[in-house]
């Protein structure tokens, strides 16, 4: 879909060294582009979505940056970090709410307890 409003894009922090990975996030999807010559290009939908974590150590804590795991149902991807993002806290949080979103939008709630 071409109309996609972008909640969020960035590239990880590799202390002034460039990077040619770029991360985007849509209200549908987790887009991951890498390569300088050779892109690869990884996609993981929102609704598949099912748990988000954030690693910071101390000095990144200090430099406001960490790493998000993504954990979804995705077949090629069921466990995605996206590393050294800046203000990743925030980042996780504007996931998590669009990751809900998606899930409501695509009417795929997760069946967590079967009531007899």
């Amino acid at each position: 879909m071409l109309n996609e409003n972008v909640l969020w894009e960035g590239k990880p922090f590799n202390y002034g060294i460039p990077s040619f990975t770029r991360y985007q996030i849509t209200e549908r999807r987790i887009i991951v582009e890498r390569g300088i010559l050779t892109k690869r290009r990884e996609e993981i939908q929102l609704y598949r979505v099912r748990d988000i974590s954030v690693k910071r150590n101390l000095w990144e804590r200090m430099l406001r940056f960490g790493d998000i795991t993504v954990q979804s149902t995705d077949t090629t991807s069921p466990t995605y970090t996206l590393r050294n993002i800046r203000g990743s806290v925030d980042v996780a949080d504007l996931l998590s709410q669009a990751a809900e979103a998606a899930r409501i939008k695509n009417r795929a709630q997760e069946l967590t307890e079967v009531q007899a």
